[in-house]
């Protein structure tokens, strides 16, 4: 039972980073009140955070097709 669920839960998981990484209220929210960095590691952080989101919802999309 866990496993069927196992998918969904990694795409919201996914679109959850995604959204962190493109919303600029949200990252502020999340992330830059924790974490003080210049400009350019911000920049650096939200592509990581796009390309992780993006991963994990690739992953959850292949969980589904197996």
């Amino acid at each position: 039972m866990y496993f069927i669920l196992m998918h969904w839960l990694l795409i919201i998981i996914g679109t959850f980073i995604l959204s962190i990484s493109i919303s600029n209220p949200f990252y502020k929210l999340l992330i830059q009140k924790r974490i003080k960095l210049k400009t350019f590691f911000n920049l650096i952080l939200r592509v990581i955070l796009f390309i992780i989101g993006l991963i994990v919802i690739f992953f959850g999309l292949y969980l589904e097709s197996i």
